[in-house]
C-alpha cells in the first residue's frame, strides 16, 4: 500500500464516493495508524455517516475526530456535532450551547434550527391571571411597573384569536370572521406583591380621537415607566402613530382620569414601515435595538442615538420585549426571538446589562410553557426570584416563576456559567 497520504486519501473517498463503508473505516483505522495527525478522513467519515443517517457512525468518528489536534477542522467538526446531539440523545442544555457558540462564532448553520434544541425553562410554579373576558376581547400581553406595595399592571385586551395556521380571526358582537377590524383595549389594576388584585380593573382610554383611519385599532403593547416621577408609556399604534403606519408612540399614564394622554408619534429612525419592541430605561432613553445595541433618547418626537456597539450574530433575531428592571446592581430584560412556522415558535433570554448598559450576559433561548406564541412585556427579580408575565397565543397571561440559579447563562464573551 502507497505511504502518501494523498493517495492513500484518494483510495478512502473512492471507497466513501462508491458506498464501500466497512472498507473506507478500514482504510481510514490503518490510516491512523500511519498519519496519525492526518484527520481529513476522519471528518470525511464523520459527514459521510451523519448525511447517511448512520448517527452512531458518525458520533464514533466525530469522537475520533476531535482527539486529534487540527484546529483547521474544529469548526467542521463542531458544526457536525451541533447536528448529531440531535439524534444520539445529547443534554438539551449542552446541544444549545454548541448551537449558540456555532451560530455566533461561525454563522454556518441554519438559525432556524434552534426549534429543535430548545426546551422550557425550569420553572417551579405557574400561575394563572384570572382576568375576565370583556365583551368581544380577551386579556394577552400585560406590563408591571413596580410601586411602593405590589405593581401596576397595564393588560391589553385584544379581539382577535390566534388560529394554528397563524392567521387571524376577529371577534365583533360575538361573531368572528377574518375582515373585521383588529382592535384593541387596555384596562389598568393594582396587584399586590404576590399578583392578588387590589383594585378594581379600570379601562384606559386615549383622551383625544384617532389620527388616522386604519384597519388595526388601538393603541398595543404598552410599556409603562416612570419618568420625573410621572407615569409614562411607549407603545405600537396605527392610528396615532405620525404616518398611519405601525410605529412607535408615547404618552402619559393618568390614573387619576383613567386616561393616556399627550400622545406623540415617534418617526422611526431607519424609515422602516413597522417600528416595534422599544425598550424604555427608566432613565429617559430607550433600547432601540439589540444588533446593533442601540440607545437613545427622544427629543422633540426624534429619536437620537447616545449609545452603540456590535453584539454576537445571534443578536441579530433579538427583539424586545420587557421593560428593565434593577436587581442586585445590574439591569435586566427579557427579549425574544421568533421562528416563522405555523405558528409561530417564540423563544426568550434575560439580558444582563451593568448600570451603563453593556451588556454582560444572557440565557439559553428558552420557553415558558409551551413551544409556540409567547409573549412577555414585564418582569420582576425579588429575592433571587424571576416573575415574567407572559401571554400564550396572545392571550391568557400566566405568571411564571423561576430561581434566577437556574438559569444558564452565556457571557458576551460566548463563555458559559453553569447553574
Amino acid at each position: 500500500m502507497n505511504s502518501s497520504w494523498e493517495l492513500f486519501y484518494t483510495e478512502i473517498q473512492n471507497s466513501v464516493l462508491k458506498k464501500e463503508y466497512t472498507k473506507a473505516e478500514e482504510l481510514t483505522i490503518h490510516g491512523l495508524e500511519l498519519f496519525p495527525e492526518k484527520v481529513d478522513a476522519v471528518y470525511l467519515l464523520t459527514k459521510t455517516f451523519r448525511e447517511e443517517s448512520y448517527h452512531s457512525n458518525a458520533w464514533k468518528y466525530y469522537l475520533i475526530g476531535t482527539r486529534i489536534n487540527d484546529y483547521s477542522f474544529t469548526h467542521l467538526f463542531l458544526y457536525e456535532k451541533t447536528i448529531l446531539n440531535y439524534y444520539i440523545g445529547t443534554p438539551k442544555e449542552e446541544s444549545l450551547l454548541d448551537f449558540i457558540y456555532f451560530y455566533n462564532n461561525y454563522m454556518q448553520i441554519g438559525y432556524d434550527n434552534l426549534q429543535h434544541y430548545t426546551y422550557a425553562y425550569p420553572s417551579y410554579e405557574i400561575q394563572p391571571l384570572h382576568f375576565p373576558p370583556i365583551d368581544d376581547f380577551l386579556p394577552t400581553s400585560t406590563s408591571i411597573l413596580e410601586l411602593n406595595e405590589g405593581y401596576l399592571l397595564n393588560i391589553r385586551y385584544v379581539n382577535y384569536r390566534i388560529q394554528d395556521d397563524s392567521s387571524y380571526l376577529m371577534m365583533e358582537n360575538g361573531s368572528l370572521n377574518p375582515y373585521h377590524h383588529l382592535r384593541t383595549r387596555n384596562f389598568t389594576i393594582c396587584v399586590s406583591n404576590d399578583f392578588t388584585p387590589i383594585s378594581e380593573l379600570k379601562e384606559m382610554i386615549p383622551n383625544e380621537a384617532p389620527r388616522h383611519n386604519t384597519h388595526i385599532h388601538g393603541i398595543e403593547d404598552i410599556r409603562l415607566f416612570y419618568n420625573d416621577n410621572v407615569i409614562h408609556f411607549i407603545a405600537t399604534s396605527c392610528e396615532y402613530s405620525h404616518n398611519g403606519l405601525i410605529q412607535q408612540i408615547i404618552g402619559t399614564y393618568c390614573l387619576d382620569t383613567y386616561t393616556l394622554q399627550n400622545i406623540r408619534g415617534i418617526p422611526s429612525p431607519k424609515d422602516r414601515d413597522v417600528e416595534k419592541n422599544w425598550i424604555p430605561t427608566g432613565k429617559g432613553t430607550f433600547i432601540y435595538s439589540w444588533h446593533p445595541f442601540v440607545l437613545g433618547s427622544i427629543c422633540h418626537s426624534t429619536f437620537q442615538t447616545i449609545l452603540s456597539y456590535s453584539t454576537p450574530p445571534f443578536f441579530e433575531h433579538i427583539r424586545g420585549s420587557s421593560t428593565l428592571v434593577l436587581y442586585n446592581g445590574f439591569y435586566y430584560c427579557m427579549v425574544h426571538c421568533i421562528i416563522e412556522t405555523r405558528p409561530r415558535k417564540y423563544y426568550h433570554s434575560l439580558i444582563k446589562l451593568d448600570i451603563e448598559f453593556q451588556i454582560q450576559e444572557y440565557t439559553l433561548p428558552l420557553y415558558f410553557k409551551r413551544n409556540h406564541i409567547e409573549y412577555t412585556l414585564g418582569i420582576s427579580i425579588k429575592n433571587g426570584t424571576l416573575y415574567s408575565i407572559v401571554s400564550q397565543n396572545d392571550c391568557n397571561p400566566i405568571i411564571v416563576k423561576i430561581y434566577m440559579k437556574d438559569l444558564i447563562w452565556v457571557s458576551i464573551q460566548g463563555q458559559t456559567t453553569l447553574p
